[in-house]
């Protein structure tokens, strides 16, 4: 076994936006209406006796630790899970998600990754597509990832579903809880807010770009709140008492830190505000996120 950490510095924290959103009222079916917001699951440990996300995570104190280059290839390992053969049952084509892999590339430039897509599996469940969560145990995400997941730490694997029977746009896994349950490593997001997608509001690729931020060890624009230490780690992130949705422009939340940040892809605001690009801080912030990975 060997430590290394997965690609980015402590927090490679974007100036633009991100994947959370708030449930719509009713029972209504996310694949056919746009929601006032979806919500983010990255915040929920995917096992019981994980830790949520703290600045202890950030810290790595392991003389193995073997830091992974800042310009580096993430190979992709795409699964499609859909219950039938059309986009509205969540099948992805080919240009699809190739449209979706080279938004999120645009959405990461100048942090040294480039995403590359590895494989593409197409897999037919009902019951994934409509019901994978980060609720009640993970049984479903848990068999999903366990028959489907490829690749080591350093790969990523993305699921695409429904989550028609939720509120969640995504939920992703932080790097530090690889090391407790690598087959759960990946992203998990709602297919049908690729670019040019059906959800409006949320069709230009910036929630996959968020969930992605999560997995390389990314916290929430709010997360810590006002609090003047903690935060998101982010030196130049301005504080945030909670999430923006929409795109409230001048919203201060934190008098004295500055307005929020709701062009960053790590807030809940929507794609077309997420146009900020990322910030010194992302870079300057020398603590490494590890993890373990057989070699």
């Amino acid at each position: 076994m060997v430590a290394f950490s997965r690609l980015l510095t402590g927090a490679l924290t974007f100036a633009s936006a991100s994947i959370a959103l708030a449930a719509p009222a009713g029972n209504v079916t996310l694949a056919e209406r746009a929601p006032v917001s979806l919500s983010c699951g990255a915040d929920t440990p995917p096992l019981a006796n994980m830790t949520t996300p703290d600045e202890s995570q950030l810290v790595v104190n392991s003389a193995a630790a073997v830091a992974v280059p800042i310009s580096t290839v993430v190979r992709v390992y795409w699964n499609v899970i859909y219950k039938d053969a059309t986009y509205a049952g969540g099948y992805l084509s080919a240009a699809q998600i190739a449209s979706a892999i080279s938004a999120l590339n645009t959405q990461f430039a100048g942090s040294g990754i480039t995403f590359v897509r590895y494989g593409t599996r197409y897999y037919k469940s009902v019951d994934w597509f409509d019901k994978v969560d980060n609720q009640a145990g993970m049984v479903l995400t848990t068999a999903m990832k366990t028959l489907l997941r490829v690749g080591t730490a350093k790969d990523l694997n993305i699921y695409s579903v429904g989550f028609t029977t939720s509120n969640l746009g995504g939920f992703a896994t932080f790097p530090w809880w690889y090391t407790g349950a690598p087959k759960l490593d990946g992203v998990v997001f709602k297919w049908n807010t690729t670019p040019g997608g059906s959800l409006v509001n949320y069709n230009q690729g910036k929630i996959l770009t968020h969930e992605v931020g999560h997995w390389a060890g990314l916290y929430h624009t709010f997360q810590g709140g006002c609090s003047d230490t903690g935060g998101d780690y982010v030196s130049d992130t301005p504080a945030e008492a909670t999430p923006a949705t929409g795109c409230p422009v001048g919203r201060d939340t934190c008098p004295g830190s500055g307005a929020d940040p709701i062009r960053n892809h790590m807030d809940y605001t929507y794609d077309t505000c997420k146009s900020g690009p990322f910030t010194p801080g992302t870079f300057s912030n020398s603590t490494q996120v590890a993890k373990q990975a057989n070699t």
